[in-house]
């Protein structure tokens, strides 16, 4: 089994190995940084990875290194051009050390960091995205990456003191956003599968079901959201998760009776009017009301 990664050479760690999504289709196995790192490059790489061998990830990089080296000479041309080397003598030149007010993306990125998300950096454009989507008096209270299963897209599920919305932002600059409105949502149910978890919101004529990354994600993301959930036209009564049905309490009977119908029971199956099936039904009936 490999013990490094195929591409910096690094000894790989359990969380490397852990979901096996590393693999290339040669055996090397990626480190979560050169994941990340070639996944920046390429988005759709994180989900096709075992389809390229090693040669090809060097060579993805080896191609990304030289389009960066162009661009980053071109820029440095250009300010050449426009930048004199030397202040002419005339003019004093003073610098600027006061701090840059921090914008509304800061504020956001804050306010993420401070919930400890698991994210990766699939994310970044749909994080970025925010500053333009939430208000100014939005606060970020949860957030998880996912798949939106009604139309299959891959992005972030957050959700504010105002609504919940899924983000996925494209390669191409397109912006897919749909809001759930906590006014607009009449309950929610989670579940846990064997890697990832389930999410479900229920609006008046519409379920959207999200699939979350993680076994945890969806119940971390309910406890968080739960406080804000209320009913509609109301402003205090919160909303709960799906009722189960109640059943009613066997009514228990004296053990003589109950061994007299048992009695009456074994007649009825030995003349044929019981079947074995039968039988057993209505015996085990009989035994939960001893």
């Amino acid at each position: 089994m490999n013990t490094e990664c195929a591409l910096c050479g690094t000894l790989l760690t359990s969380m490397d190995t852990l979901l096996g999504e590393n693999k290339l289709s040669d055996g090397g196995i990626l480190c979560n940084k050169c994941l990340n790192k070639v996944t920046n490059i390429n988005k759709d790489l994180v989900y096709d990875l075992i389809n390229y061998n090693v040669i090809q990830i060097k060579e993805i990089f080896q191609n990304s290194n030289i389009e960066e080296e162009k661009y980053n000479e071109l820029k440095t041309t250009e300010l050449k051009k426009e930048i004199p080397l030397v202040a002419p003598i005339s003019q004093s030149v003073q610098f600027d050390f006061s701090p840059e007010e921090p914008t509304r993306l800061d504020d956001i990125k804050d306010e993420i960091a401070a919930l400890n998300p698991v994210l990766t950096a699939l994310t970044d454009s749909e994080v970025n995205e925010l500053a333009n989507i939430l208000d100014e008096d939005e606060k970020v209270v949860a957030i998880v990456e996912g798949t939106y299963e009604y139309n299959n897209l891959k992005g972030i599920l957050l959700a504010t003191q105002k609504k919940i919305m899924f983000i996925d932002k494209s390669i191409f600059g397109e912006i897919f956003k749909n809001k759930f409105p906590f006014t607009k949502i009449t309950f929610m149910q989670h579940d846990t599968n064997l890697m990832s978890s389930g999410l479900k919101i229920f609006t008046s004529g519409f379920i959207a079901e999200f699939t979350l990354y993680s076994r945890s994600a969806a119940k971390k993301f309910y406890e968080s959201v739960e406080p804000y959930l209320i009913r509609p036209g109301s402003h205090s009564e919160k909303i709960v998760e799906k009722p189960q049905p109640q059943q009613e309490p066997v009514k228990k009977e004296a053990p003589e009776i109950i061994f007299d119908q048992l009695e009456k029971l074994g007649k009825l199956r030995e003349t044929g009017i019981l079947t074995e099936q039968e039988f057993a039904e209505q015996k085990k009936k009989l035994l939960a009301k001893l």
